[in-house]
């Protein structure tokens, strides 16, 4: 099975909120965005938002089985948007400003869209396919992982009135293969994958803030599959879908060495691959299941769950 590209059967059921009580080539794209199909055209219902939506704290989660990206109120769990015209929709990523990024890997681009609306604001090609993204609000970088001939991570920067350079894209002579990325709060990016050798083992890399190469790091902790990689506010999360329950490590960076400070366990799930901190609640859509949430950093059993949304990625954004 591939890791990033998720086949699922749809259930024709729509999402509903279960509480769950101590259980179980180029850059910028101008225009019309020519590959943001409008959606009557694919034959899908519309991109819609509540009127509330844009003052709220809203959860993005990408749909496999629909392959569109569904928007929940972050408190409530409630359904207040959706947004249509992907190909194949897959990880995200939001910045300070609330604004959110959806890899679309059949696109082969990242879309952006800001808080709450509907329409997409930019849209980047990508080199190869995008499997991972984070932002660097301050410095206005984007990262986007995966790419082709080599290439680990591309690095978009935000100029004035919102237009975005060429990627700078960067190679690395360890990782073969990319899977996510995350910025520290110093601008420090690190990303995860397997190693370039027959076995394919773990491998965890930093490009430090202004440097142009990588540096590998030694984690203390053995992952069988890579999972999200995303700063915390002090420790580096690291997550490992390969375990049934996944696992959200969290690890002390220091100079070249990761080391484990503490797991946050989510019971239940089979395959949760790209979660979302947000403060003290981690969301982690598992495989062809639920999206759960749970305490962070403590794990264990899910607070509540969305069931029945086939989703991928997730992102909060804040209003």
């Amino acid at each position: 099975m591939n890791d990033f590209d998720v086949g699922c059967r749809w259930f024709g059921a729509s999402a509903a909120l279960v509480i769950l009580a101590a259980c179980q080539g180029s850059s910028a794209k101008s225009g019309a965005l020519p590959n943001v199909v409008a959606s009557t055209e694919l034959g899908k219902s519309v991109s819609w938002m509540a009127p509330e939506a844009a003052s709220q704290d809203l959860l993005y989660l990408s749909d496999v089985a629909a392959n569109n990206v569904k928007v929940y109120s972050f408190r409530e769990g409630r359904l207040v948007g959706t947004l249509t015209g992907f190909g194949k929709p897959r990880s995200e990523c939001a910045d300070e400003a609330g604004n959110v990024w959806i890899a679309d890997i059949e696109g082969r681009d990242v879309i952006e869209y800001p808080h709450g609306g509907t329409k997409p604001i930019a849209s980047l090609d990508t080199f190869g396919v995008p499997v991972g993204c984070s932002v660097d609000s301050g410095a206005r970088d984007l990262a986007v992982a995966g790419g082709i001939s080599g290439s680990i991570v591309s690095i978009y920067h935000e100029g004035p009135q919102g237009r975005w350079s060429d990627p700078k894209r960067y190679t690395d002579s360890v990782m073969g293969i990319p899977y996510f990325c995350g910025y520290d709060s110093n601008g420090n990016l690190f990303v995860d994958g397997r190693t370039k050798s027959k076995a394919g083992s773990f491998a965890l890399v930093e490009l430090r803030r202004r440097s142009t190469t990588f540096e590998s790091i030694v984690v203390s902790q053995a992952i069988d599959t890579p999972g999200q990689v995303q700063w915390d506010g002090k420790d580096l999360a690291i997550g490992d879908s390969g375990l049934a329950p996944s696992v959200a490590y969290r690890f002390s960076i220091s100079g070249s060495n990761a080391t484990e400070v503490g797991k946050a366990t989510l019971d239940g799930t089979i395959s949760v691959r790209q979660f979302w901190i947000a403060g003290g609640t981690l969301v982690g859509p598992d495989f062809n299941r639920n999206a759960g949430f749970w305490k962070y950093p403590a794990g264990g059993a899910p607070i509540k769950a969305i069931a029945r949304v086939h989703s991928y990625g997730a992102a909060v954004s804040r209003s």
